[in-house]
């Protein structure tokens, strides 16, 4: 499996298949509003929070590496900089998975900026001299598909908010919401470690198979506690 197709994993389907289980298991996620908001908690926690993270500590510590596999000269100081914007697109994702004022909205904004930006300057660099390495080409689908799924479903979150028997803003929903939303991150900082500590001994896909797993057990114990409250 390659680094493009684990990280697609991780970061596109992982949160949407977390989503799917916890609203088919969960049975107090009854109404729109809370299926929509278990997608949109997993979206900013894994593919938002865990991804700019994750690639912080690439461009950050593995300049070179990552250099390469988007088929560009190693040693430029220009990764830096892009290690410091995607820390800050994954600080934002943590944010936005508790809060679900205008925060949210930046956030989607700042990633579909980044993302789309991206995708621009690598069909570029493709046209120009034909390099069609992962980094540089499949890494788009992942550029393009992330804000797009943000886009759709937080907009169908604001849509199921403004309706007349609505219960978001409720202590009821507060109490919901905020165990779901510790759970998430939690599984985020695991399955993060799973692929680091992974990719550091040359196994991220058994690393990342490890932390999923022990994410899940931890989600699913928060989620059961907070239940039987």
């Amino acid at each position: 499996m390659t680094i493009f197709t684990l990280r697609f994993f991780l970061f596109v389907i992982l949160p949407l298949l977390f989503a799917v289980a916890q609203i088919w298991l969960d049975k107090s996620t009854d109404s729109r509003e809370r299926r929509l908001e278990v997608v949109l908690i997993y979206l900013f926690s894994l593919s938002v929070a865990g991804s700019g993270i994750g690639n912080f500590f690439a461009h950050f510590f593995l300049a070179d590496t990552v250099a390469e596999s988007i088929g560009w000269p190693v040693g430029s100081p220009f990764q830096l900089e892009i290690a410091f914007a995607n820390l800050a697109i994954g600080i934002l994702g943590i944010l936005s998975v508790s809060r679900r004022d205008g925060a949210r909205e930046a956030t989607v904004i700042a990633v579909t900026i980044f993302s789309l930006g991206a995708t621009v300057v690598h069909l570029m660099d493709i046209a120009a001299t034909g390099n069609l390495a992962p980094g540089n080409s499949l890494q788009n689908i992942i550029n393009i598909l992330r804000p797009a799924l943000l886009i759709f479903f937080l907009a169908a979150s604001r849509r199921a908010d403004k309706a007349p028997d609505s219960e978001v803003g409720t202590v009821r929903f507060e109490l919901w919401h905020q165990p779901r939303a510790s759970a998430a991150g939690v599984l985020t900082a695991v399955v993060a470690t799973g692929f680091g500590l992974g990719f550091a001994i040359q196994q991220p896909v058994l690393g990342s198979l490890l932390g999923i797993l022990v994410g899940a057990l931890i989600v699913y114990f928060i989620i059961s506690r907070a239940n039987n409250r």
